[in-house]
């Protein structure tokens, strides 16, 4: 039996249940749920850890024991694919993908073997690296855009999508295809924070390759309002709705700090530090559409990138 800390209000909204629930997406998705009224119950590798969090063992959920209240099931686990101190081999490829692929697997054979009631909604992240590169602003992708493998990203996004495809019609699911989440606590920005804030901006390449991106209070956002609006289903682009350059981006985060300096670092340094495979990640780039946000009335926060921006450099 699973042992909850239940010293929650009767009054809240239900349990979420979150996969990943201490990386940068994760962890900012455990207080946003919890500022409006969720219960949050963290999967983790670690369950000794002193904390006032509410967690369970990845081992619990391949015993098929999820808490009975939960509402929701959100799989935000993954190695960090754009780590500098991991070189780019076939077991950190495979880290990559059992992370969180087998993470999606577990989570919804756990939900199949539940007793009613049983949660309705399972939302995981895949990625833009579904979409092959290109170069007209004019067109970009949407969700219709019929998928299918060119590299091991796209392999690893395929993937991704198929291991959260619900066995049951009563079962949800919600696959957020995120761009690049900005936040001055983790992910892409963490990086390079220092060198935009000392007035050196760097550009990846040549900068002419687009940067799909989020915001990562947007992302926190978009979560809530799948949540509670049942329209929201299938793959989604988790992406602000501006489409921007590289260059663009470097150019503005620099500008927030009262600096213009944009250094166009060489492709080669980047193919050496992450390797060629890796590289493509933020050297090649997509123009992507939210089009199911849109046509659904989302609002976002940040939706432009210079106001995103500001607000990472006040966090």
């Amino acid at each position: 039996m699973i042992s909850i800390n239940r010293s929650y209000s009767m009054a809240t909204k239900g349990r979420v249940l979150i996969g990943g629930g201490t990386g940068f997406v994760g962890k900012s998705l455990k207080q946003y749920l919890k500022d409006h009224n969720y219960d949050v119950t963290i999967i983790s590798r670690k369950t000794n850890a002193k904390t006032s969090d509410s967690i369970i063992s990845w081992d619990q959920i391949k015993k098929n024991e999820i808490p009975s209240d939960t509402v929701a099931v959100i799989n935000a686990a993954g190695e960090p694919i754009l780590e500098p101190s991991k070189f780019w081999t076939e077991k950190f490829r495979k880290s990559v993908w059992d992370s969180r692929v087998l993470t999606n697997q577990y989570l919804i054979n756990a939900i199949n073997q539940m007793n009613p009631p049983k949660p309705k909604l399972f939302i995981s992240f895949s990625g833009i690296a579904i979409y092959p590169p290109n170069t007209d602003k004019s067109k970009p992708y949407s969700e219709s855009y019929i998928s299918e493998e060119f590299d091991y990203l796209s392999k690893l996004v395929i993937g991704i999508e198929s291991s959260a495809q619900p066995k049951s019609s009563d079962l949800r699911s919600v696959i957020f295809r995120l761009g690049v989440v900005l936040g001055r606590h983790g992910g892409f920005i963490s990086q390079l924070y220092l060198f935009f804030r000392f007035g050196l901006g760097i550009c990846m390449g040549t900068g002419t390759q687009f940067f799909p991106w989020i915001h990562i209070d947007d992302v926190c956002r978009m979560v809530l309002f799948s949540i509670e609006n049942n329209e929201v289903k299938g793959v989604v682009n988790g992406v602000a709705p501006e489409i921007i350059s590289h260059y663009y981006f470097a150019k503005s985060f620099v500008e927030v700090f009262g600096h213009s300096f944009v250094l166009k670092v060489p492709e080669f340094i980047f193919k050496i530090i992450f390797g060629t495979e890796r590289a493509k990640m933020i050297l090649e780039g997509q123009a992507v559409e939210p089009t199911k946000l849109k046509s659904l009335n989302f609002s976002y926060k940040f939706p432009d990138i210079k106001t995103a921006l500001h607000r990472v450099s006040q966090e």
